[in-house]
């Protein structure tokens, strides 16, 4: 997993699985969700992305208050919101 804030958007890319999110990477993550200038978080470059993927866009809601975009989530990611009974949190 690889994450980047440019024009206070957080990219997301390469895989997102619990294998990949790893200790320093969820903590890279969370410290820039908790930037101010984060308004924004887009997932259109994962290239794979499971559970641990959810877990991080409940995260930057939690941290956001609720009040950051979510764009171009991933379709496994969508369905396991659905799963779950959180895909109105996730999805506008």
């Amino acid at each position: 997993m690889n994450s980047e804030i440019r024009d206070n958007v957080l990219y997301l890319s390469g895989d997102i699985t619990v294998k990949t999110v790893t200790d320093s990477a969820y903590r890279q993550f969370e410290q820039q969700c908790r930037l101010k200038e984060t308004d924004a978080l887009d997932l259109s470059h994962v290239s794979y992305a499971d559970s641990a993927c959810v877990s991080l866009l409940l995260t930057a809601l939690r941290l956001k208050n609720k009040a950051v975009q979510l764009r171009h989530i991933p379709e496994s990611v969508r369905a396991l919101t659905d799963l779950y009974e959180i895909k109105d949190w996730v999805t506008p």
